[in-house]
């Protein structure tokens, strides 16, 4: 009887630390973190006044870097405008798997000046935190300045914090309805939420950013004409 009674109360010890540990695994949950290469930086000259030229933006495709070059270099309220530029271009960036973001301030002083935290957050939702260094007696001019990054079409959006407000942006995904399942010879569409084209010789997709509950139906607003050989060639069969 007492041996009986040893083994129910050893019994019951185990199952109540068994238990326990099954709790704690439970609860115990690794953070995610942020993947270096979700978002890299571009050494771009951080003040410039050719900045005062452009808003924030997102580009996301050859197209729109290269229509985004041809207006910078048509402008000429730059002073370093060909640095600039090769910076964006020194190397290639791959639009099927990022996005090139261009984030613009406007200070109204041109002593300020700018700390840039490393970005962090996940791999959805990244954070940068701006600090600002405003010396008590600056100078009284208009002062524009500018971030670029390298960024993964698989990240939702990136908040800027200086401190005083937020600036959420969003990033364009991979419109993988854009990109697949429409006919060549289809050149614009609506693919149930928004409407796309293909531009530029390459064909780049390039689709509006309406936010939809509900998707509808694939349909081809516009075909690509037939060529005349190809109209009577069809006539003659």
């Amino acid at each position: 009887m007492l041996r009986l009674f040893l083994s129910s109360l050893i019994a019951l010890f185990f199952t109540a630390c068994l238990s326990t540990s099954s709790i704690l695994l439970a609860e115990t949950k690794v953070p995610e973190k942020l993947d270096e290469s979700s978002i890299l930086q571009i050494a771009i000259p951080v003040r410039e006044h050719g900045y005062s030229n452009f808003d924030t933006q997102v580009l996301s495709s050859n197209f729109e870097l290269e229509t985004f070059i041809a207006t910078v270099e048509a402008q000429k309220s730059w002073n370093e405008k060909e640095n600039f530029l090769s910076s964006l271009t020194l190397l290639p960036i791959d639009f099927k798997e990022y996005n090139l973001l261009l984030y613009r301030m406007t200070e109204t002083s041109g002593s300020t000046v700018l700390a840039v935290d490393a970005p962090r957050g996940t791999n959805k939702h990244v954070l940068i935190e701006i600090g600002k260094d405003k010396p008590s007696m600056g100078t009284a001019d208009m002062a524009y300045y500018a971030l670029a990054y390298k960024v993964a079409k698989s990240v939702d959006d990136i908040t800027f914090d200086n401190g005083i407000k937020k600036h959420v942006i969003k990033n364009k995904a991979l419109n993988i309805q854009g990109k697949a399942n429409v006919p060549k010879a289809c050149i614009e569409w609506y693919d149930g939420c928004n409407n796309c084209g293909r531009v530029g010789t390459a064909g780049d997709v390039v689709c509006t950013e309406r936010y939809c509950i509900q998707k509808g139906s694939f349909k081809c607003t516009k075909w690509k004409e037939k060529k005349p050989q190809e109209k009577e060639s069809k006539t003659e069969n």
